[in-house]
């Protein structure tokens, strides 16, 4: 028999910033049925969704973090799973990338930080639906 997580999509948040890395996971996992992971460092978390990307769903990351930027991450991530949804995060609104270059590495949303739940669930909403999400 099957676990709920062996069949449950894979959604990784990655952020070099503990308070945010912690509510983001906390978010997704109270409101999803996803098996929901959490990584502070960009390199280790890419090794991570390596082991198995087929079930991949989604990935919440940061833009600027040390070892690999989020848009990096996000191109190895979307050229190893093509699916994987991404979500970038900055809380540096001057580093923003435009959207030609949002898109080329296989950014699906932009999220300014600050942001509370409802804009991190509306945002995994839009581009997941609404199937591993839980019953309010």
């Amino acid at each position: 028999m099957n676990s709920p997580a062996a069949t449950a999509p894979r959604w990784f948040v990655v952020d070099d910033e503990s308070l945010i890395l912690s509510l983001a996971e906390q978010v997704l996992r109270k409101f999803s049925t996803a098996d929901v992971r959490a990584c502070a460092d960009p390199c280790e978390a890419l090794e991570r969704m390596s082991v198995a990307p087929a079930g991949l769903e989604l990935l919440v990351t940061d833009l600027n973090m040390p070892g690999m930027n989020g848009l990096e991450l996000a191109r190895r991530v979307r050229a190893l799973a093509p699916r994987t949804k991404v979500v970038l995060i900055t809380g540096n609104a001057l580093a923003v990338p435009d959207d030609r270059t949002l898109r080329s590495h296989g950014v699906d949303f932009f999220l300014p930080k600050p942001f509370g739940a409802h804009e991190l669930m509306a945002a995994v909403r839009k581009l997941c639906g609404v199937a591993s999400l839980r019953a309010a």
